[in-house]
């Protein structure tokens, strides 16, 4: 049994398109975290324990720098098609370092175009947040998640943790 797990470190670069075109390079991005409906039950007291396929609002972020059509493009108040490209350093157990490539998947919609600040000197940064709707993502070509809140898809690792609750609608 190995010991080692691979150690992934510093992201190398980044991209984000919008609807098929890129639109930014080299952003901060927050891909959603996924979180559990839950409910109580009595045990001893009160236990919370996740309701396995029911997901809450999920949200995404990204800091685009600089004001410019692109930045427009990506908030105006529609549903779109993201997808975050992104370069990870992976550490192996012979200790080479090697790129691997990432992707996220998302689709949703703006809940804000962003106020730009301005200060002479500085680069603006420009917080796009999205109410997401399907987010799918990639790490080394393996896809390790798939929720799709419209079309009823809780896909983690290959397993679909709804697909017990749709056998029976």
């Amino acid at each position: 049994m190995s010991k080692w797990v691979d150690q992934k470190n510093a992201i190398l670069a980044d991209t984000v398109y919008c609807d098929n075109e890129l639109v930014a390079k080299n952003v901060a991005l927050t891909l959603p975290e996924v979180t559990f409906a839950t409910a109580e039950i009595n045990a001893m007291g009160t236990t919370e324990l996740p309701l396995v396929g029911l997901v809450e609002a999920m949200e995404a972020a990204m800091t685009k720098i600089g004001a410019d059509s692109k930045l427009v493009a990506v908030s105006t108040p529609e549903r779109h098609n993201y997808e975050y490209r992104f370069v990870q350093n992976n550490i192996g157990a012979d200790g080479a370092a090697t790129a691997e490539g990432c992707k996220a998947f998302i689709t949703g919609i703006p809940k804000v175009i962003p106020g730009i600040s301005v200060e002479v000197g500085s680069a603006t940064e420009n917080e796009i947040t999205i109410a997401v709707l399907r987010y799918q993502l990639y790490v080394n070509g393996e896809e390790l998640l798939c929720i799709d809140k419209l079309n009823s898809i809780c896909r983690i690792r290959g397993k679909d943790y709804y697909a017990d609750i749709a056998a029976y609608l």
